[in-house]
């Protein structure tokens, strides 16, 4: 009897409204986009195309696809392939909450719910999928409401054999109200994913600061902080060359532990350590500069996109956000030398978006060129 594949294997959700692939991706709706001088751009001053387009973002992307299809220059990467190297969304959250800035002005409103809010969703990780290099891949922002319902959406429009990790971003600060009968809510879900022909990672490592005097940690006879490990299966041979290198520390029954030297400032000892996916280092967006900050409800800081760009993409690829917001990710994504497209259906979101990249001109950086572009149905 053959094996089921690991597609046939994947578990479904099943809900009223379900479509099937084929017609998401055979473009309906697709034909009705009105662009204002956007998909047929010619290589701007710089030779790089940036794109931040206001529309729905599903013909949007069905639009994209046929531009990456066509082996357009905006969805060609440096390297020669198309696509986008790196999605990153921040969706709507399902929170059934209108969303407004600091002055009042109208944002967004959260108001899907249930399959609704589902097939919503899906709809657009299928048109990204199809949007992402070969070796792209994509990270999925959201809370602990819908995470758990779109990690099985994922799987099934992905494949489960692409999951990558289910990284929790610890953003903390805001504890929990004495009345408060539960443990509080201080973390969002990150899911990332590839598409399925390798992915980009670089590592990154991240520093992690311990009092002087701190348990775990020693001095040699030169004064220099260390921590020691098992020796694992380092050979003899090697043992004897660390101890030359005074890597060797010695317990009191005579186990040989590896030493590892650790920076210090006057007040601390600092450990490099690789970044896990448990981020607890990056503050949420109420905790930003005060010039980082733009009003926008549900803003991201550019720390945690930094360490997403940084991770998943090289300089010169394109990064994608379907879902732009405050321009977080494109500001961040300018800055690390990245070409990007950004979408997003509010004036709020665009003008923000906007009005950042234009404000990194004059800092020692290169003028920020891209098109604006307007999307809508007729």
């Amino acid at each position: 009897m053959p094996k089921p594949s690991k597609k046939n294997n994947t578990c479904k959700l099943e809900y009223a409204g379900k479509e099937s692939e084929k017609d998401i991706l055979s473009g309906k709706g697709a034909e009705n986009l009105v662009t204002e001088g956007c998909f047929n751009v010619k290589n701007n001053a710089h030779g790089a195309q940036n794109l931040l387009i206001k529309g729905d973002n599903l013909p949007v992307l069905q639009t994209l696809i046929k531009m990456k299809n066509a082996r357009h220059a905006a969805l060609t990467n440096t390297d020669g392939t198309t696509g986008a190297r790196l999605i990153y969304i921040d969706p709507p959250f399902s929170t059934m909450l209108k969303f407004r800035a600091k002055d009042n002005q109208h944002a967004y409103d959260d108001n899907k719910t249930g399959g609704v809010f589902i097939e919503f969703l899906r709809k657009r990780l299928i048109l990204l999928r199809e949007l992402l290099s070969p070796n792209g891949s994509i990270y999925v922002h959201l809370d602990w409401k819908k995470a758990h319902y779109v990690k099985a959406v994922m799987d099934e429009v992905f494949g489960e054999e692409n999951f990558l990790n289910d990284i929790i971003w610890s953003y903390g600060g805001r504890g929990a109200k004495a009345i408060a009968n539960q443990f509080s809510r201080n973390h969002d879900i990150i899911l990332w994913y590839k598409k399925g022909l390798g992915h980009i990672f670089n590592k990154i490592s991240g520093e992690k600061r311990f009092a002087k005097g701190s348990g775990g940690f020693r001095q040699d006879e030169d004064g220099r902080w260390f921590k020691t490990a098992p020796r694992g299966d380092y050979t003899d041979g090697s043992i004897k060359e660390l101890e030359k290198a005074g890597r060797i520390y010695r317990t009191r029954n005579n186990t040989v532990r590896i030493k590892y030297f650790l920076r210090e400032d006057e007040n601390h000892i600092i450990e490099d350590k690789l970044i896990g996916d448990v981020w607890d280092d990056i503050p949420d967006a109420m905790h930003i500069s005060r010039a980082e900050k733009t009003g926008y409800p549900t803003q991201k800081p550019e720390a945690l996109l930094n360490r997403v760009i940084s991770a998943s993409s090289t300089q010169g690829d394109i990064v994608l956000d379907a879902f732009a917001g405050s321009g977080t990710t494109l500001v961040t994504a300018e800055k690390l030398g990245r070409r990007w497209i950004g979408i997003d259906s509010g004036s709020l979101a665009i003008n923000t978006a906007k009005e950042r990249l234009a404000n990194l001109n004059g800092k020692g950086n290169e003028p920020v060129s891209f098109m604006f572009c307007r999307a809508k149905s007729k």
